[in-house]
């Protein structure tokens, strides 16, 4: 429960009616632990058998706060069961609370080890604090506890609101505060797709599950919502997708999700609506159609559970069953065998993701794989081989035009123009011991390492150090373009020969394509791109012809599929307007190329 984790005395609380001697039959699962629902559902659902816990988000509390020095250090006091990883089944009423009056002896811990303690912070102007949603955080970290097992989350909703929490550590000598961190009251889930808070009860029942579907129309009418949620979507092949494993249950007048499922592997919530009759909804839910859609968490339901014995199996059911296990087998076969693949590739490759993350030994180690990995001869570790206390190049290579020293940088921002232009005193060290002018200064950086590579500065470097390395004959480059030029090279859009030649390049080291013959930038797209249009010139372009498509600096291999001169298809062209059908689509502005002759 993190640093407010520590509990007063606590019992796991059970209702009135469960102390009272009862004939009812506890079933044993599901465990299940009410969280802030009122007496009426408790009591219902253990007349049923039900096996209830109880539990709380916490009261709001009255601060008196009056004046603006006034500040008052609080204990959150939520309530959970000490065996909450044990439970099957959690329901919440994030609508639900009451509002207590402060007392200061119920925020001192009575016992307490340590040299400090944390506690919170209410100042004026706040009169009423709210622990629920730090509770909340606090909830989930106790849903991580549950592992390698489904359990199912019931919340029936709230307006989502968010609170500012000042944590304090109380020392010997004084109380000293942490900083400001905020919490939601849906945070007791990992991702929550709310939108605005809206409040209305006009409701339409999606269409779901036949019997969950009669449910939620039977209780409807006396149901309102106060808080909309989203279909989360994602990118898929250019397109947005629904997630599968969200399903809306009921929508309001405007189309807007207000009540759904979110169904995993382990972990499922069901989202409801305030609904009136909780306790018979409740019952009706827990009884006759969970057990329906969560087998695992509902053991001991033998509803219809008759029709699972042999006698009862239907034709050609056995035969099925026998064929699942054979499939069951073989998928289990070969899905290890995938993993392991995947293993063994992750390692392999390992390097690539290390050009973008690493710093130090760690990054020198992975761009000399990848310098090997291009074939380079002769690359040395050169700092660790020299053992000098003078700053030297992390990397040399022997090329056969002379030597190639590279000093290589991770760091967290972009590099200063002393980090750019240090490898200009190694290189005039170098050629100095070797009475040559043969040498070739490579400055690396892992730039900005902490941010993903696309959302980075590139290239990092400003004008006036590009034209200072220029000058200085010296190169300048990201570790970010070597992880794109794996890519070019296994395209075969760029050589290895041609790659390791551009690393001698002066100022922005960029690598290209080279003895391309320009083609056209084409000024109209059909189908989606796949259908050009380029007016040509002595460019000699025959169908089955492999071009290149460059777009903001990439470049893409795509076939020419056909060609059209006057309105009839050809095989080759050489002038003139043609209509040019490629393997892939592109998009407007692109410019297209072919490799050049010999």
């Amino acid at each position: 429960m993190g640093i407010f984790g520590v509990k007063k005395k606590q019992e796991n609380k059970k209702s009135t009616n469960q102390v009272e001697k009862t004939e009812t039959k506890i079933v044993e699962r599901p465990r299940i632990c009410c969280i802030d629902t009122d007496q009426e559902v408790i009591s219902t659902l253990e007349k049923a058998g039900m096996n209830l816990s109880i539990g709380s988000l916490g009261s709001k509390i009255k601060v008196p706060n009056s004046t603006r020095r006034e500040n008052h250090q609080l204990l959150p006091n939520h309530n959970f069961p000490l065996n909450l990883h044990e439970l099957d089944i959690f329901i919440m009423d994030l609508d639900s609370f009451e509002t207590i009056a402060y007392n200061e002896e119920e925020h001192i811990r009575e016992m307490h080890t340590g040299k400090s303690s944390y506690s919170l912070l209410s100042s004026f102007p706040e009169t009423l604090f709210d622990p629920r949603p730090i509770a909340s955080s606090f909830l989930r970290k106790e849903f991580y506890k549950i592992t390698n097992r489904e359990y199912l989350v019931i919340a029936f909703s709230s307006s989502n609101y968010e609170v500012d929490y000042e944590p304090i550590m109380v020392t010997e000598g004084n109380a000293r505060r942490q900083g400001i961190e905020k919490h939601s009251i849906y945070s007791f889930w990992d991702y929550i797709p709310w939108q605005e808070p809206k409040y209305g009860k006009e409701i339409t029942v999606c269409k779901s599950i036949d019997d969950l579907q009669r449910l939620l129309e039977k209780y409807k009418s006396n149901a309102y919502y106060n808080q909309t949620f989203e279909h989360p979507t994602r990118w898929n092949g250019g397109k947005k997708e629904k997630y599968e494993n969200y399903f809306p249950l009921i929508t309001n007048i405007n189309g807007d999700i207000v009540s759904y499922v979110e169904v995993n592997e382990f972990n499922n919530l069901i989202v409801f609506p305030q609904i009136e009759d909780k306790a018979n909804f409740l019952l009706e839910f827990l009884s006759k159609i969970a057990p329906s859609i969560f087998p695992e968490l509902f053991p001991y339901s033998t509803t219809f559970d008759w029709r699972k014995q042999e006698e009862y199996w239907l034709p050609n059911f056995a035969e099925l069953l026998d064929d699942k296990k054979v499939i069951e087998k073989d998928y289990k076969e070969k899905l290890a065998r995938n993993e392991s693949e995947i293993i063994t590739n992750n390692k392999k490759y390992e390097f690539l993701h290390e050009l973008i993350t690493e710093t130090g030994d760690e990054l020198v180690n992975a761009v000399i794989k990848f310098l090997k990995w291009l074939e380079f001869k002769n690359v040395q570790d050169f700092d660790p081989a020299n053992g000098s206390a003078i700053l030297e190049e992390d990397i040399q290579v022997d090329i056969p035009e002379g030597l190639l020293i590279i000093e290589c940088k991770g760091i967290g921002g972009t590099s200063t123009d002393g980090d750019c232009s240090q490898i200009s005193k190694i290189k005039h060290r170098r050629c100095k011991q070797r009475n040559a002018f043969d040498v070739f200064a490579l400055y690396l950086v892992n730039h900005q390492r902490y941010q993903p590579p696309l959302k980075r500065q590139n290239p990092p470097f400003t004008e006036h150090q590009i034209q200072d390395a220029v000058n200085d004959e010296r190169g300048l480059l990201t570790t970010w373009q070597l992880y794109q030029l794996y890519d070019l090279v296994q395209k075969e859009i760029l050589s290895k020969e041609d790659a390791r030649n551009t690393f001698k390049n002066y100022g922005l080291v960029e690598f290209k394509p080279q003895n391309l013959e320009f083609i056209d930038e084409p000024l109209e797209l059909f189908e989606n791109g796949k259908i050009c249009i380029v007016n040509i010139k002595d460019c000699s372009l025959s169908i089955n012809e492999e071009i290149l498509i460059e777009k903001n600096g990439k470049f893409y291999k795509s076939k020419i599929i056909d060609i059209q001169l006057n309105g009839s298809s050809v095989k080759s062209a050489k002038e003139g307007e043609l209509g040019i059908k490629l393997s892939i689509p592109i998009k407007k502005k692109s410019i297209l190329w072919k490799k050049a002759s010999r």
